[in-house]
């Protein structure tokens, strides 16, 4: 973008920032995997289960290779940018969609 001021020409430039792509572990069988927002989820703190029937993915077996919330709420689940890593049947999925 060009702005004219008085005599002089500014240039401005934007750098686009490269986009990660968000990695998931494979899902069982019969599950799909979704990226939830963080802050939209009400969840009991002693459970992982969702009242729409997603469940949270713990990062007990995937910490090496997954970003994990390190604190918060969310402490022990996949998550990265404020979206956490749930899974939902697939029957549910399809239900929803007819």
């Amino acid at each position: 973008m060009k702005i004219n001021l008085f005599n002089y020409t500014i240039s401005i430039f934007k750098k686009k920032k490269k986009r990660k792509s968000l990695n998931a572990p494979t899902a069982p069988s019969g599950y799909i995997h979704r990226w939830i927002r963080a802050e939209s989820i009400s969840i009991d703190d002693t459970r992982s289960k969702l009242r729409s029937g997603y469940e949270l993915v713990k990062a007990n077996k995937h910490r090496n290779r997954f970003p994990v919330i390190d604190k918060g709420r969310f402490k022990g689940f996949i998550g990265v940018g404020g979206l956490v890593l749930a899974t939902i049947p697939k029957k549910m999925v399809e239900a929803r969609l007819i």
